[in-house]
């Protein structure tokens, strides 16, 4: 009688352990769900960040989840992609619609392919692309004799000041110049220059001085960052962190601007960056997009109603849009600071300043028509 009354709390006892271990399993395993369903996957959302799928075909593929008759509408050719080649690209970074990625860490220079260009102007292919400029040599440019400069745009900012402040230009690669403003100068072969009125500052002051001229409200920072790189230990590479810290200040003082504008030169000689409208030259406009920020995308269609409106008056003044992952750049460039940033090049080393000054004026201008746009 003993041993059956021990057997029957034994198996008491058994089964309530079962229970509450099958109780824990449940309990955790709902709680491991509900974390993983917060938690972004880095390489699967860097492919669905990658997937480029026009309208036409999403809104099908949408609807055709909840209804199979929908997906008929859609091409076989067309189809998007099932979610496992997806996979697959995410974790090896092959693409099975690019064989550029099959080779692109095997050979010597390949990587300059990763580049991707959303919309190439006249001339424009992946031989030419846009190059940044190197390093200014030992980054040991010497500060701005006169601050004169800086003084007369300081005397033009009451009447700006008036105006809400909307754009941020500024150049985390000041020090990049043209070499015909820079003719006989110990610098000229390198291109490079810490006067504010003959690298890309001056391109910022014209664009600053348009807007304004738009109404458009607008900061222009003009400081010299290979002296503030320096003062800091920092080198060339950790430019544009540095050129971070002065936006993120700017747009806490200015919390309405949302536009950020990074002016840069091309590398490139003048037969790719010029072109001729109406007998007039002109320093052609580039476009670069990070790809490896969450705002890629709204960079990207900020990036595409500039060009359009630009083409409608200045046909071929675009060189291009071109996007660069970590692996043919910086990947980010700031952009994910705001949904509306750019990094623009205008025109190269062997461009003139008057060449630069009417490209920069026709940005301005089409910035000012885009954001007029978005008011009304």
């Amino acid at each position: 009688m003993k041993q059956i009354t021990q057997q029957k709390h034994r198996s008491l006892f058994h089964g309530l352990f079962s229970r509450y271990l099958l109780l824990l399993v449940l309990v955790y395993g709902l709680t491991v769900l509900m974390i993983a369903g917060q938690v972004k996957i880095a390489f699967i959302d860097d492919a669905l960040q990658n997937i480029d799928l026009p309208a036409e075909i999403l809104l099908p593929e949408t609807f055709g989840n909840e209804n199979a008759l929908f997906s008929h509408a859609i091409p076989a050719n067309d189809r998007p992609r099932s979610i496992y080649p997806l996979i697959l690209e995410a974790m090896t970074t092959l693409r099975f619609d690019d064989i550029r990625s099959l080779f692109g860490s095997e050979l010597p220079g390949f990587t300059t392919y990763n580049t991707k260009i959303f919309s190439a102007g006249k001339g424009l292919n992946y031989t030419n692309l846009p190059q940044d400029s190197p390093p200014p040599p030992q980054m040991n440019l010497p500060a701005p004799k006169t601050s004169v400069p800086a003084k007369k745009q300081t005397e033009q900012q009451p009447k700006a000041n008036q105006i809400k402040k909307t754009v941020y230009l500024y150049h985390s690669h000041s020090w990049e110049s043209y070499k015909p403003a820079l003719t006989g100068q110990s610098n000229a072969s390198s291109a490079v220059s810490a006067d504010p009125s003959l690298d890309v500052i001056h391109d910022g002051t014209v664009i600053d001085q348009e807007l304004a001229a738009n109404g458009i409200g607008s900061v222009h920072d003009t400081s010299n960052k290979n002296v503030m790189l320096r003062q800091r230990g920092w080198n060339y590479n950790e430019a544009y962190q540095y050129s971070r810290i002065i936006a993120e200040a700017a747009m806490k003082q200015n919390p309405g601007m949302t536009y950020l504008i990074d002016i840069h030169r091309d590398s490139s000689a003048g037969s790719i960056t010029t072109m001729t409208l109406n007998h007039v030259s002109y320093a052609r406009i580039s476009f670069i997009i990070g790809e490896d920020n969450p705002n890629y995308s709204a960079n990207l269609y900020l990036a595409r109603q500039i060009k359009n409106l630009l083409d409608q008056h200045y046909p071929g003044l675009v060189l291009g849009i071109i996007g660069k992952t970590k692996y043919s750049g910086d990947g980010v460039y700031n952009q994910d600071l705001s949904k509306n940033a750019l990094l623009i090049e205008v025109g190269g080393v062997d461009n003139t300043l008057a060449e630069v000054d009417r490209s920069s004026k026709a940005f301005a201008d089409a910035l000012s028509t885009y954001i007029k746009k978005l008011k009304n």
